[in-house]
C-alpha cells in the first residue's frame, strides 16, 4: 500500500521498481500521499484487509454531505460482499458504481481518497478476486496488518436482525436508507460497520418501527 489509507495499492512488481517520489510512485500507479508505505505480505487476505479499512473510513466522515453519508457505507458493503463471496461478480460493478458516485462530489476529499483506495484494490488484487469469486473466499486469514486505531474494529453499535422474526416488510430500509438496503428477496442487508453517530436517530427509528420487532442495535462492549 502506498500513500496511506487514501492512497493506492500497487503490486510487488511495481513497488520493486518504484522511485520513492511523487513522480516515481505516480509512474507505477501509486501515490506518495501521506508518505506511508506498507508491504502487505502473503500471510493475510488482501481483500479482507481492504474491507477493514473501508469500514473504518466509512465511519470517519463528518456526515455533512451525501457522498460520505450514503456512498461510503455502500462502498464498504460492496467490498465486503466481494470479499466473502456473497456478492458474486456483481460486487465488482457495485464497487465501481459506489466509488464513481462519490468521487468529486464531497465537500472535502475524504470520499475521493476512499474511492481511490477501493478502486486500486480491485485493480491490484486480480488473482485474489478470482479466487474469492470461485470459492467464496480464500485460505488466508485476515491478520489486521493495516493498523487501525484501538477500538475501531469493535462490533459495538452494529445493526442486527433476528431472522426468526423478520418477515421482510422492508419498512426499515425506508426509514434508514443510508444504513439498510433490501436484497433481491426483499430482506434487509445491513452494513457490518458500527452505526455512525449522525445516523443514530435513523437507526433508532427503524428499530422502533419494525413491525416484527426483528431489528436491534448491538450494545457497546465494555472497555478493556
Amino acid at each position: 500500500m502506498s500513500g496511506g489509507f487514501q492512497g493506492k495499492w500497487i503490486s510487488a512488481t511495481a513497488a520493486a521498481r518504484a522511485v520513492v517520489s511523487w513522480a516515481g510512485l505516480t509512474e507505477v500507479g501509486g501515490a506518495l500521499g501521506a508518505g506511508i508505505m506498507l508491504p502487505l505480505g502473503d500471510g493475510t487476505c488482501p481483500l479482507g484487509e481492504a474491507v477493514r479499512v473501508l469500514r473504518y473510513l466509512a465511519g470517519q466522515s463528518a456526515g455533512q454531505c451525501g457522498p460520505c453519508q450514503l456512498g461510503l457505507p455502500d462502498l464498504a458493503r460492496a467490498m465486503s460482499a466481494l470479499s466473502d463471496g456473497s456478492g458474486g461478480a456483481a460486487a465488482l460493478e457495485r464497487i465501481r458504481a459506489a466509488a464513481g458516485g462519490v468521487r468529486g462530489r464531497g465537500a472535502c476529499s475524504h470520499p475521493d481518497g476512499t474511492a481511490r483506495f477501493a478502486l486500486s484494490a480491485i485493480d491490484t488484487f486480480i488473482e485474489d478476486i478470482a479466487t474469492h469469486l470461485a470459492r467464496g473466499g480464500c485460505d488466508a486469514p485476515v491478520r489486521g496488518v493495516l493498523p487501525l486505531p484501538d477500538g475501531e474494529e469493535s462490533t459495538a453499535g452494529r445493526l442486527m436482525v433476528d431472522w426468526s422474526r423478520c418477515d421482510g416488510h422492508g419498512l426499515c430500509a425506508q426509514l434508514a436508507p443510508e444504513l439498510i438496503t433490501l436484497d433481491p428477496n426483499g430482506y434487509p442487508s445491513l452494513p457490518e460497520s458500527p452505526v455512525p453517530p449522525w445516523l443514530g436517530s435513523s437507526a433508532r427509528k427503524a428499530i422502533a418501527m419494525c413491525p416484527a420487532l426483528a431489528l436491534r442495535q448491538e450494545a457497546p462492549l465494555p472497555a478493556k
